[in-house]
């Protein structure tokens, strides 16, 4: 039998107990030979399981590069193991020498391999930082400085030293660090400045300014950069700013410095969409060089608006919302969301914005106000007004002013429930109940509704549709004012979320409204809901749909109301005898 040893075959420790058990138990006779075999084979496996997973453990640890401690680690288990296993196999006379041999050996052995192994994962990753930082360097090294300077240079003023960082490379530079160590001739009030960050082939401005003391050909000193990358620490050489011509008296800027301290310029608009006010707000730095930590305070009456979000969805601290850097020749925009919770005929809405220029002296500005009028509209509707399907489908379509909210509602009622709920909510208002239209299943309702404003005699529709398919409410309006809508449809979802939290805790149901704004599933709720398409003009529907309402009753055999207009239909009659519609 062979007795070559390899460090990377398991079994040869295990071999190593065998021979060692068998020949130390021979020296006390051949039945103590077998015993000690057995016992060399149990303490081999046990002492190689032990020393090679509790060292693992060790080599899996993160940074862990302790190769020189393996050893000893490993032969102070195996010593543990063998006084161990020389306790439990005494009744061996030759068990303690046994235990001693074969774990000490099997641990240095296990010990060994682990080390190898450790070596190696060092050696990996200290390759791998090598080359990380190989890259970062190459990234470093091809970041550029630029430097512009007027001329010349004029005592008596500030003259701007406009500094760029331009990085081509494929990783970010971020915490960039600018010292300017002047000359004594050149008085530098504000030497360091900053730039958060550079992303990947892009770049960032900022500016020194410097004031000479006298006019001469003067020296104004050397530029420090340092920045991270990755974390790690990099600084270029320092540049020197260069000499300059100085000369007495105001400048002729080349540079354009008003634009350094002018305020951003701002745009903004409102809108109603969705049944909100919303705010869209453009802030552009003219300048050429960066605008930092740029922030917006809203100011408005919070009885009248709350905000509901804002599109992107920057980040907020105290009460402000964080829009960051404005590079020099480029602007940030914003969308918000307001929410009307009472109706106004006239509001303002006011915002504040703060930012540093590049020297980071902290200024500010206002947007210029922008009035809202969101109004709630007083309906009288008479009730001689008739309004037909196919008057009310020309309607919808020629009122200027459409929108609808939608709502994801979380309930245990149907949806024939829910529509009792919305009616009883409405019939509250002076508005008249056009038709209630549902699928046969019973999933899907409809309920159209037609009234007049009290002071200008606008039109107005109303539409609410309840669905189980999609768990939704919809609000849909049609008016003659932009105002009105909004404020319409607002309304409206206040009484609605209301009916439905009041019946929810008297019934003991759970129930939960929120307005569902992502685009692609309103637009998706919205195209499944439209029953009133399925119905032509004399108020006959497809087969799916039925008409169902306290006004019309529709069975197999004959109605006895008319589709069109509600008067009674008397028995046998083929045409209504108010409108004249044929009955079917």
């Amino acid at each position: 039998m062979s007795l070559k040893l390899s460090y990377f075959d398991p079994r040869n420790n295990l071999l190593i107990g065998v021979y060692i058990g068998f020949l130390l138990g021979l020296t006390r006779g051949f039945p103590n030979a077998i015993g000690g075999a057995i016992i060399g084979l149990i303490l081999a496996f046990v002492t190689a399981y032990i020393v090679q997973g509790s060292l693992n453990k060790k080599i899996e640890k993160e940074n862990y590069y302790g190769a020189d401690s393996i050893i000893s680690n490993a032969f102070f288990l195996g010593l543990v193991i063998a006084i161990v296993g020389a306790i439990i196999f005494s009744s061996v006379k030759p068990a303690p020498l046994i235990s001693i041999l074969v774990c000490t050996i099997v641990a240095l052995r296990s010990g060994s391999k682990v080390r190898k192994i450790l070596l190696k994962k060092n050696a990996d990753k200290e390759r791998e930082i090598q080359q990380r930082l190989q890259i970062e360097q190459e990234a470093s090294d091809s970041v550029q400085v630029l430097i512009e300077v007027q001329q010349p240079l004029r005592t008596e003023t500030e003259n701007p030293v406009k500094i760029t960082i331009v990085n081509p490379s494929d990783l970010e530079v971020r915490d960039i660090s600018i010292i300017a160590k002047c000359n004594r001739l050149v008085r530098c009030d504000e030497p360091d400045v900053t730039i958060d960050v550079v992303p990947p082939g892009s770049s960032g401005y900022t500016a020194i300014f410097v004031y000479p003391r006298m006019p001469d050909h003067i020296d104004i000193g050397k530029l420090y950069v340092a920045y991270l990358i990755n974390d790690n620490y990099y600084e270029k050489e320092p540049l020197d700013i260069g000499t300059y011509e100085t000369v007495t008296g105001q400048q002729t800027p080349v540079i354009n410095t008003q634009n350094v301290t002018s305020p951003l310029q701002i745009e903004r608009e409102t809108e109603f969409y969705q049944g909100f006010v919303r705010l869209k707000m453009s802030l552009n730095n003219p300048s050429s060089l960066v605008i930092n930590d740029v922030t917006l305070e809203f100011d408005f009456d919070e009885h009248l608006f709350r905000i509901d979000r804002f599109e992107p969805s920057y980040s907020i601290k105290n009460n402000r919302l964080m829009l960051g850097n404005i590079q020099g020749q480029n602007s940030r925009s914003v969308a918000v969301y307001f929410d009307p919770l009472l109706c106004s005929k006239s509001s303002e809405i006011k915002c504040r914005i703060f930012y540093k220029d590049a020297q980071g002296k902290l200024l500010s500005t206002e947007m210029r106000p922008k009035k809202i009028e969101v109004t709630c509209p007083i309906l009288e509707t008479t009730s001689s007004t008739n309004i037909n399907t196919g008057m009310l489908r020309e309607l919808v379509e020629s009122l200027p002013f459409r929108d609808s909210k939608v709502y994801r509602i979380n309930s245990e009622m149907d949806a024939a429930n829910l529509m009792k709920i919305c009616r009883e909510m409405i019939q509250k208002h002076d508005i008249r109940h056009i038709r209630t239209l549902k699928t046969k299943d019973g999933k899907n309702y409809e309920t159209w509704y037609y009234g007049k404003t009290k002071v200008n005699g606008y039109d107005i529709v109303l539409k609410i549709t309840i669905s189980e398919d999609t768990e939704s409410i919809e609000i849909f309006g049609a008016t003659q004012t932009g105002g009105s809508l909004v404020g319409m449809l607002s309304e409206f979802g206040r009484d609605i979320f209301t009916e439905i939290n009041s019946k929810k805790s008297t019934e003991n149901e759970q129930a939960e409204l929120k307005q569902i704004v992502n685009v692609n599933i309103r637009d998706s709720i919205i195209q499944r809901s439209n029953l009133l398409n399925s119905c032509d003009p004399n108020g006959n529907c497809s087969e799916d749909v039925l008409i169902e309402d306290n006004i019309i009753q529709r069975n197999e055999s004959r109605v006895n109301f008319c589709p069109s207009c509600g008067a009674k239909i008397v028995s046998g009659a083929n045409f209504c005898s108010e409108c004249g519609t044929k009955i079917m």
